[in-house]
């Protein structure tokens, strides 16, 4: 299986994805694998503690997916078709002969995500995610929408063929303290601001949606402090970090700071655009008089 794009919270994402990446890459990159090892400490710790454990069948992608974000998948290996064929079953639409009665995961919906890099790693801290909407194709092809509802941390590999399957033991979140929720309306603001920029910049028309995500409004700090991450998709080293990152107060600090940058950027690169959109006429003006 591959994604047929990005996890993606508003048409503008893959823009304001671009424009976050290029101001975060440089300084996040070098820093997170020492911000990693400090993140899967603190969820290790977490995790010893007496949380619940279960078994959940795993889909290793290059995408890192976030609790409250959308994944949009297409699935096409026989393998995985079978996978989410069993997990969808007693769905209109689903092809029997393809389930898999006897799977502890049989028509639950529920499957893990972990990160897999280029040279073939799997994270060990992943996001179970659950299938909202699916699609198929007389090809045999699966269109799946998954939202991420939870983290957890592998545990053990219970087997590798056909699929992954593995115990995994759900990480525990915060409670949301005061500080928790003034910062996280600040990073909302933020991207408010982003998104505005943004459609400035690139000179577009924009629903009430596009400008106001109904996420903005709706999440709690701790959900939204996941789903800003879905912006930063070209850095998933950074997504991961984040995805690990125990503190909601640490994990909005880090987007605050992104999200500051790209306002920045965006703010001076819109006035060089003003600039140089008048400079033609002061330019044909002085040869004038000049001659």
């Amino acid at each position: 299986g591959r994604p047929v794009g990005a996890s993606s919270a508003c048409p503008m994402a893959p823009s304001l994805q671009a424009a976050c990446a290029a101001r975060c890459r440089r300084r996040h990159t070098h820093q997170a694998a020492s911000d990693d090892s400090d993140a899967s400490t603190g969820s290790q710790a977490e995790g010893s503690s007496g949380a619940r454990r279960s078994t959940l069948p795993i889909f290793p992608l290059n995408v890192v997916a976030l609790p409250s974000a959308t994944v949009p998948l297409m699935i096409f290996e026989a393998r995985y078709r079978v996978l989410f064929s069993t997990l969808l079953s007693g769905m209109d639409g689903v092809e029997e002969g393809l389930v898999q009665h006897d799977c502890d995961w049989c028509g639950t919906k529920r499957f893990g995500m972990c990160y897999l890099d280029n040279n073939g790693n799997m994270s060990s801290v992943g996001t179970q995610l659950e299938i909202l909407e699916f699609a198929g194709v007389p090809d045999g092809r699966l269109f799946v929408t998954g939202k991420g509802r939870s983290r957890f941390r592998v545990i053990e590999v219970q087997s590798e063929k056909p699929i992954i399957v593995a115990t995994v033991e759900e990480l525990p979140e915060e409670p949301e303290t005061e500080e928790v929720v003034a910062l996280a309306t600040e990073v909302a603001d933020l991207l408010r601001s982003v998104i505005r920029l943004n459609i400035k910049m690139q000179n577009i028309t924009a629903t009430e949606d596009q400008l106001e995500p109904e996420e903005l409004a709706e999440l709690g700090a701790r959900d939204l402090s996941y789903w800003v991450g879905s912006f930063f998709s070209d850095v998933t080293l950074l997504q991961q970090n984040l995805l690990e990152e125990a503190s909601t107060l640490r994990r909005l600090q880090k987007e605050k700071e992104v999200l500051s940058e790209t306002v920045s950027y965006y703010s001076a690169a819109a006035a060089l655009k003003t600039a140089f959109a008048s400079s033609p006429d002061d330019t044909d003006s002085g040869a004038s008089r000049g001659s």
